[in-house]
């Protein structure tokens, strides 16, 4: 019984040597506490379940049947064990109905021959919900203090203990009253910081001070009453500690940090200021009444604050608030003050202040377009005053193209652990067999996923049926996008060490996002390292419309395809680089290729023009996607109007050449080839998607492998004999221009149905705008000039694709070309 008994103690004293920590919703209909025993009982045993911060200590007892007698009363009629739990070896125990009180430390035991064995520890905690507390309270760190309320209108009379607790704490006494004070099981954090009224008992007054609050001081707390074998809860009081924030433009003067103190801090204090990094922002030491000679070179500043930082010296005691001068987004974060006795070292005080700085000019950013088909990112990292350039991120695909983007599809080993993304996730799974691909995750196609989360638990599927939370999947695109991003910033001779922090991170999203979702994209951001939970006002979730338009609206007129000035004319054929803003690819795998490199001070287009026509954007892409914009006064962009549907783009052209491929081969010959060589496949559609945007007859390389199943059947020639608009070409298949046209039928007539149904409302249009990968085509530029030009401008930048990344980074620099 004595070591049973040290058990007890030990036990009760620490969560972590506990058996299991159960966590149930207040309200639901029952929860188990899980208790189990392997051997088999030759004998009848007592078996019982003890909560022993109860007084009696007896939730449940059985021997050859229920013996509750000594049960506490506040368990009545709530608590029983499985029929046969003493043969099975099951002594799990169904608590009914489970109340916020029913919180604690539950004990298994079993007594066998008049010796008491522990089996189990369980960790119970009842959440509370909404609808069971009586307040909520919000406070901000560094506040004095903070009164949670609770009253007994009832008599008093007979009244043992009144007792404060929080359950997710352990011990979970915050303050404990009987005839006095008993604070001796009280919680640490605690400690010295609560008191209730000296005549609390004889008022009915139970409210509980709690001083100089603190960031762990968040929680629920429930005020009961303690009457010989009952107990009653009060109240429930869920307290929210906040930081203080702070927020100011980018470019203003100077902010201040405020951190006022009423306490007595008589003795010579050395007084800190860090930011959440951990860089020394300020430091000095206040001897006497003045926080005097300011370690202005202090060895431990960080070098960013440099001059920059100043402690307010009014002579008022206490007073430590910081100026920090000419504040940009790159300061943004939690900076704490700490005041230590300058001969001890003992903290005496500490205060957090969020400073959220909006992004500027000269914001370092870091944009990401997360698409259906295709993703990628682009980024500034120099003021404009510098020549600031947006750059765009190329992917090598190890198959002789590079592309402003790699494929949105992403691979994770048997465990759900990230191996790859892009090019590589596909490469790599398509080189796998069998029961190797039944191991591994592979993801592709799931932006709607993503899109159309509603709950954080919500799952995407794999086709062979595994699946994995869409929130995870997408937290590890974020994850490997932003580490990529550094990688490739870092890599440049002027790159620096640059941190995520740093950064204002634009993501953009389509018109259709619902703001539930959006709360779940950027909870995602901050998962996967973009931002901390305090810095995520440095998230920026822009419209991918509004990207575009803000792009195409910076360009000179010769920025644009136009009927005598082709893309060809003026740059390199799709998916090639420029031959001046190329850059090594650094040390590992799929890193930067080349840069496409745009001036930042470029002129509005058409500004001599403006007559208040609106701007139809058309975001051609794997999907069509159709908004139209007015640009108001001052330049900023209002949506008018967001068709909800998405139509059919690039990936129809696709699937209808793959169906002109089998219809060549057969669907025998074509399925084997799909099956035993994925990665010709592949790089037979990458050709394709190269060569479709021209317009004129292609040639397609045909792979050997390719060839050799096909003359299995008959010769290779023949295989062309009975189609039209393709032939052999010496190893090369030859498609025609009428045949390729073809395939883009069903999905110019979709676009160009929805454009009529659009451009007949009474939205006053001038301008169509193209963007996306789609648009690239020349068939479909042709198509859609030939048809609105002569009553529309329609516009298409020279790299359509990229135009979302470009103005996402705009967005970035500059929130405000957008209406809120």
């Amino acid at each position: 019984m004595e070591l049973f008994a040290v058990f007890l103690f030990l036990l009760c004293a620490s969560q972590d040597s506990l058996a299991v920590t159960v966590e149930v919703q207040e309200g639901e209909p029952s929860v188990v506490l899980p208790c189990h025993i392997s051997k088999i009982l030759e004998e009848i045993v007592t078996v019982k379940w003890s909560r022993f911060d109860l007084n009696p200590n007896n939730v449940h007892q059985r021997r050859e049947a229920d013996d509750l007698h000594g049960q506490n009363q506040v368990f009545r009629g709530r608590t029983s064990m499985i029929p046969d739990a003493l043969d099975s070896g099951d002594f799990s125990l169904t608590l009914r109905e489970p109340q916020l009180l029913d919180s604690g430390i539950y004990i298994c035991s079993m007594t066998e021959n008049q010796e008491e064995t522990a089996l189990s520890g369980v960790q119970l905690h009842v959440k509370a919900s909404q609808d069971s507390l009586d307040v909520s309270l919000d406070v901000y760190q560094g506040d004095s203090s903070v009164v949670l309320p609770c009253q007994n209108s009832q008599s008093s009379e007979g009244i043992l203990t009144v007792k404060w607790s929080r359950f997710d704490l352990n011990p979970n006494t915050v303050h404990l009253r009987r005839e006095g004070d008993d604070l001796q099981a009280q919680n640490v954090l605690f400690s010295g910081r609560t008191s209730m009224r000296s005549d609390a008992v004889d008022v009915g007054d139970f409210s509980l001070t709690l001083r100089e609050p603190q960031l762990l001081d968040s929680g629920v707390y429930i005020c009961s009453i303690h009457q010989e074998t009952e107990e009653k809860m009060l109240s429930g009081i869920r307290l929210n500690v906040k930081v203080y924030r702070v927020e100011v433009d980018s470019g203003e003067e100077s902010v201040l940090l405020p951190f006022k103190t009423a306490a007595c801090l008589s003795k010579d204090v050395t007084v800190t200021w860090r930011h959440n990094t951990g860089r020394m922002v300020h430091g000095c030491y206040r001897e006497v009444f003045m926080c005097s000679v300011d370690f202005e070179n202090w060895p431990v500043q960080h070098y960013k604050y440099k001059d920059r930082t100043k402690i307010v010296k009014e002579g008022k005691f206490g007073d430590y608030s910081l100026i920090l001068k000419k504040p940009t987004d790159r300061d943004t974060g939690t900076y704490s003050c700490t005041v230590y006795d300058y001969w001890s070292d003992k903290i005496l005080i500490m205060k957090q202040v969020l400073l959220d700085v909006k992004a500027g000019p000269d914001s370092l950013i870091i944009a990401i377009d997360f698409g259906s088909g295709f993703s990628g990112y682009a980024f500034n990292v120099k003021p404009r005053e510098e020549g600031g350039e947006t750059q765009i991120k190329r992917w090598s695909n190890g198959l002789g193209l590079d592309t402003p983007k790699t494929p949105t599809c992403i691979l994770f080993d048997e465990h759900g652990e990230f191996m790859k993304f892009g090019y590589e996730a596909k490469t790599a799974f398509n080189n796998m067999r069998g029961e190797e691909t039944k191991k591994h995750y592979f993801f592709e196609d799931f932006k709607w996923n993503v899109l159309n989360m509603r709950y954080w638990r919500q799952r995407t599927f794999t086709d062979n049926n595994n699946w994995m939370l869409t929130l995870e999947v997408f937290t590890e695109v974020l994850r490997f996008l932003k580490d990529d991003a550094l990688k490739t910033i870092r890599s440049q001779p002027e790159g620096g060490k640059f941190t995520a922090s740093e950064f204002t991170w634009v993501l953009t999203v389509p018109d259709i996002l619902k703001d539930s979702t959006k709360e779940l994209i950027i909870k995602s951001a901050a998962l996967a390292g973009l931002v901390t939970d305090d810095t995520k006002s440095k998230v920026m979730v822009v419209l991918e419309s509004e990207a575009a338009l803000t792009w195409c609206l910076k360009l000179q007129p010769d920025g644009f395809i136009t009927q005598n000035h082709s893309r060809d004319s003026q740059d390199q054929p799709a998916g090639a680089a420029e031959p001046d803003t190329s850059c090594n690819d650094p040390a590992g795998s799929q890193e930067a290729v080349q840069f496409t490199v745009e001036p930042e001070e470029t002129k509005v287009l058409l500004e001599t023009q403006r007559d208040g026509k609106r701007y139809l954007v058309v975001d051609c892409g794997a999907y069509s996607h159709f908004t139209v914009h007015e640009v108001l006064e001052g330049g900023a962009m209002k949506k008018l109007h967001n068709d909800s549907r998405y139509y059919l783009g690039g990936r129809n052209v696709d699937e209808k050449f793959k169906q002109f491929l089998r219809e060549i081969f057969s669907y025998e010959v074509w399925r084997e080839y799909e099956e035993k060589f994925p990665k010709e496949v592949q790089k037979m559609m990458y050709d394709f998607t190269r060569l479709k945007h021209l317009g004129e007859d292609i040639q397609i390389s045909c792979p050997g492998n390719l060839v050799m199943l096909a003359q299995k059947k008959k010769e290779i020639k023949t295989f062309f004999d009975s189609v039209e608009g393709a032939s052999w070409d010496d190893g090369s298949i030859r498609i025609s221009r009428e045949k390729l046209k073809s395939f883009y039928d069903k999905s110019l007539q979709g676009i160009t149905g929805k454009l009529r149904e659009i451009l007949n409302k009474d939205f006053n249009i001038g301008y169509i705008v193209l963007v996306g990968g789609f648009a690239e085509s020349q068939i479909l530029h042709q198509n859609i000039t030939d048809q609105f030009g002569p009553q529309y401008k329609v516009l298409c930048p020279l790299r359509p694709q990229e135009a979302i990344l470009k103005g996402a980074v705009e967005l970035g620099r500059n929130p405000k070309l957008v209406e809120s």
